[in-house]
């Protein structure tokens, strides 16, 4: 009578391991190698290859030079060599850095005969077709402004068409706001550059765009009625009182509550951000000025 020891049955546990592993080796080494593996691949953005459709009331024009947010500093590396697209629609203007390693394809919507183009109103008519490629999709910094550069055009068209709005919650005891009109004067950034006389536009027809754009923003906000500001409580021993930019309309439907609206969505976060920044939330009572659908977690006290 046969009796197998425990040793035994291990040495044949390794050998049936032993041979499971050497087959999964041959099993890959004769499988296809992957296109990556023989330099192949081929690299896309999913986000910036994605198309844009833009509505028939909304215009886009390409400019040769880049847009200067501050014309008293030096223009950044990034934006020297970039062009500027510029979104126009109902809702008002936005602009765009494009770099100089996209390019944008515009395919217009084909009617199906010349009776249908005729009789097709604007509001029901096709969108415009707009598509974004880059030069060289191997290189990392490209396929990065590939997809950013689509999703500021997707914000933009989408801001000057049906417009943004950010919501903010006023949290506390007291705290409340309202708005009123702003007696004071308002100097913007450009303004601020040409008295002082220092500069950094690259050609003078950036510098004769910059000027013609301010001429039209303050053309829109003069027809836009009166300058308004924020008068916030957020129990300081005095009120915050914040000048709403241009192209921005705030209004409060509760006490508590702030809405703002604009065609550019960025110009939105900065002023919602600033906003935010009087009276951040603590974690401890859940008091602050809450952006959007913004939570904090509550914490415990020490006790002592």
């Amino acid at each position: 009578m046969a009796f197998s020891s425990p040793s035994g049955s291990r040495g044949l546990q390794r050998a049936a391991s032993t041979m499971l592993t050497a087959s999964s080796r041959v099993a890959t080494s004769s499988a296809p190698a992957h296109p990556a593996m023989l330099g192949h691949s081929v690299r896309h953005s999913h986000v910036g290859s994605a198309p844009l459709y833009m509505p028939t009331s909304t215009t886009l024009e390409i400019l040769p030079f880049p847009p200067h947010p501050n014309p008293s500093r030096p223009l950044s590396t990034s934006l020297r060599y970039a062009k500027t697209a510029v979104i126009r629609g109902p809702q008002g203007e936005t602009v765009v850095p494009l770099q100089d390693c996209i390019d944008l394809d515009l395919e217009a919507p084909k009617a199906a005969s010349a009776d249908a183009a005729t009789s097709t109103s604007g509001e029901d008519a096709e969108p415009t077709k707009l598509t974004l490629r880059v030069k060289d999709a191997d290189v990392k910094a490209q396929r990065s402004f590939w997809g950013l550069t689509r999703a500021l055009l997707a914000n933009a068209i989408t801001g000057v068409s049906e417009g943004h709005s950010v919501a903010l919650r006023l949290v506390g005891v007291g705290y409340r706001a309202s708005v009123e009109p702003d007696p004071l004067p308002r100097t913007s950034k450009l303004q601020s550059a040409l008295s002082s006389g220092r500069t950094f536009f690259l050609n003078d027809a950036q510098k004769a765009w910059e000027i013609e754009r301010l001429r039209r923003n303050e053309e829109a906000a003069a027809k836009a009625g009166p300058r308004m500001r924020l008068n916030i409580r957020l129990g300081y021993s005095h009120p915050v009182l914040l000048a709403v930019p241009y192209g921005i309309t705030a209004s409060t439907p509760q006490p508590n509550r702030i809405l703002l609206r604009g065609a550019d969505k960025e110009q939105l976060g900065l002023f919602a951000s600033q906003i935010r920044s009087w009276r951040k939330p603590e974690p401890y009572k859940g008091k602050g000025v809450f952006v959007g659908d913004e939570t904090i977690r509550l914490r415990t006290p020490k006790k002592k």
